[in-house]
């Protein structure tokens, strides 16, 4: 599915017969609140853009990164025919340094680590940082992320947004892509940990927590004064 309505009776069918897209939009319509700022890196198509945008309400505002120009396109469009304006859209990659780096796409995949038969294009790249800094971005709720292996590298760009705010993180975890980049969900964890998160596994079939990192689906990190506690329903 290339273009969607939220709720609707086609979507609806796409995520019971999706169920690694149905837990991820369960997950998040749990943890993001109406009004939140929330910041969405590797929104490809937008199924997680929606999701978000739809629970912040017109009081909080998305910025979504898609590098990739046709996921980019139709990220814009799935937008749009959700009536979503409290979102903004930069075509630009998320990592650890402002500049241009080499960018792979292989189907629905996309990222900096090269693939067999993946087409190679090069993009602009921000940080959370840098980007919170132009935009006067004044507070930052939460950082949704899919970046096919730069989890570390986007989360080292934010160091002092992490630092400054109250921020929730649902990451989901490339374990192979790490390794190609001599990085480990174990140095993600203890990244996050150092900034004094709370970080938990997250397995979506039941969108159970624990502290399984070794093969986990996702991480969900909040900070540790954090005490809130969530009802995940049956799927």
């Amino acid at each position: 599915m290339q273009f969607f309505v939220y709720n609707s009776p086609a979507f609806k069918t796409f995520l019971k017969d999706h169920p690694h897209e149905r837990g991820e939009v369960k997950f998040l319509e749990l943890i993001v609140e109406e009004g939140m700022n929330v910041i969405d890196i590797g929104a490809n198509i937008g199924i997680t853009a929606v999701t978000i945008g739809k629970k912040i309400g017109k009081g909080g505002k998305l910025y979504s990164f898609e590098p990739v120009p046709e996921y980019f396109d139709i990220l814009e469009k799935n937008l749009s025919s959700n009536g979503l304006e409290n979102v903004k859209v930069c075509r630009v990659a998320v990592t650890d340094q402002v500049g241009r780096v080499d960018f792979y796409q292989k189907e629905l995949s996309s990222g900096i680590i090269f693939e067999e038969g993946a087409k190679r294009f090069e993009v602009s790249t921000t940080t959370i940082d840098r980007f919170s800094s132009d935009d006067k971005v004044g507070r930052i709720d939460m950082v949704n992320m899919d970046c096919e292996g730069s989890e570390l590298l986007v989360l080292k760009g934010a160091k002092e947004a992490l630092r400054k705010n109250k921020v929730r993180i649902f990451c989901e975890v490339h374990h192979n892509f790490l390794k190609q980049l001599g990085q480990s969900t174990g140095d993600l964890v203890k990244y996050l940990q150092r900034l004094e998160f709370q970080v938990q596994s997250v397995c979506l079939n039941d969108l159970k927590v624990g502290d399984n990192f070794e093969k986990c689906e996702y991480i969900y990190a909040h900070n540790r004064d954090e005490r809130r506690n969530y009802a995940y329903p049956s799927l």
